[in-house]
């Protein structure tokens, strides 16, 4: 019979043996050992490393503080090689700066204080990019129309009050429609004719002697036709234009020159226009022309309601008061260099980038100094 109440007691009170015991401490100790060396390895290089950069050393939170305040700020001004000043979104300004052998920094509040000394140089440097803003407006006056093409000129006449010749020209919109004015970005924000210089002379023969000028917003941009009311309507005695000269074949030589013709109108940039003249009675006006149609606006003879636009260009000028718009570019700092040259260490370094201009790609967008927070 077995005896299982005394087998169970053997298995309670049975364990390791004394050799047992010996070779697991031997063991665990090899192991410990193993993980302490490979920890005290991993401990020093860590501290090693912390040292060759700089984050047990007294430069460490000092940088790691001012780079933190740079790239929350508002706008950033280096104006001296060693000041450097920030400007919160209320407009308080923090100023840091090397004096006397230390980084001090003064706070809005007034209170001033060093926050690092005890080092061979402290350097700060800077990296900008652009940003524009819209400037005062721009005021000219002269020549801001003209017609011109190349070629043999060529007379064009009207005779008769059921006559007419009309000029169709456009209001400048950008300053690069404009004579002698380079291409850019600017818009025109007014103009506003003063004179006409036109090539034209004067045929007597009966009835009034006058010729009238008639200036109309255009049914469309550069076409020579009249739209809805006379802007403006000035009338001259034909004794005040140069008088025609015949050619020898029955016919008007080109006017050599050009006459101004006072006439006050503000125009609206981009928009066509229309200059009509026409004669009373039965006598006649010569208009210069050159004979082309390449890109030119549209010169246009009216005769008995009847409108023929004309294989020529007309070369003639229109002149006044205009504005145009500006543009101010600023340099603005989009990151800050710090370098902090700890007597008998390395250098420690730390950049930052100033957040309010650095996310901003749009040249028009982003901060400039001295501008309040939106």
């Amino acid at each position: 019979m077995t005896d299982t109440l005394a087998r169970a007691v053997r298995r309670a009170q049975s364990g390791f043996t004394l050799a047992e015991l010996l070779l697991a401490s031997v063991l665990g100790a090899m192991l410990l050992s193993a993980l302490a060396v490979s920890t005290f390895g991993f401990a020093s290089a860590l501290d090693h490393m912390e040292e060759e950069a700089g984050i047990n050393s007294d430069a460490d939170p000092v940088l790691r503080r001012l780079t933190k305040e740079v790239r929350e700020a508002f706008w950033v001004e280096h104006p001296e090689p060693k000041r450097l000043v920030l400007a919160d979104a209320n407009g308080a300004l923090t100023e840091y700066f090397v004096q006397d052998g230390g980084l001090w920094v003064e706070r809005p509040n007034g209170d001033t204080g060093v926050i690092y000394n005890g080092f061979e140089d402290f350097t700060i440097e800077s990296t900008t990019m652009q940003r524009k803003r819209e400037g005062a407006s721009v005021s000219a006056d002269g020549i801001f129309y003209a017609a011109s093409a190349a070629g043999s000129a060529i007379p064009l006449v009207s005779t008769g009050s059921s006559q007419a010749l009309a000029l169709g020209f456009v209001a400048p919109a950008v300053p690069a429609d404009i004579p002698g004015e380079a291409a850019g970005e600017e818009q025109v924000l007014a103009v506003h004719v003063s004179a006409f210089d036109l090539p034209i002379a004067f045929v007597d023969a009966t009835g009034n002697e006058t010729v009238t000028f008639e200036l109309y917003e255009g049914w469309a941009p550069g076409k020579a036709r009249p739209y809805a009311n006379a802007l403006e309507v000035v009338t001259l005695a034909g004794d005040d234009l140069p008088v025609a000269q015949p050619n020898g074949s029955g016919g008007w030589l080109p006017p050599a020159s050009l006459i101004s013709i006072s006439m006050s109108q503000a125009l609206e940039p981009g928009v066509g226009y229309t200059l009509l003249c026409k004669v009373a009675g039965t006598n006649s006006i010569v208009l210069k022309a050159v004979a082309s149609t390449a890109g030119m606006d549209e010169v246009s003879l009216l005769d008995s309601d009847s409108w023929s636009v004309q294989s020529a260009v007309v070369p003639f000028n229109v002149k006044g008061p205009w504005s145009k718009t500006s543009t101010e570019v600023r340099d603005v700092i989009n990151m800050v260099t710090l370098t902090a040259y700890p007597q008998d260490r390395p250098l420690q370094q730390r950049s930052a980038a100033v957040l309010s201009q650095a996310l901003t790609k749009d040249p028009w967008l982003g901060i400039v100094p001295g501008e309040s927070a939106p």
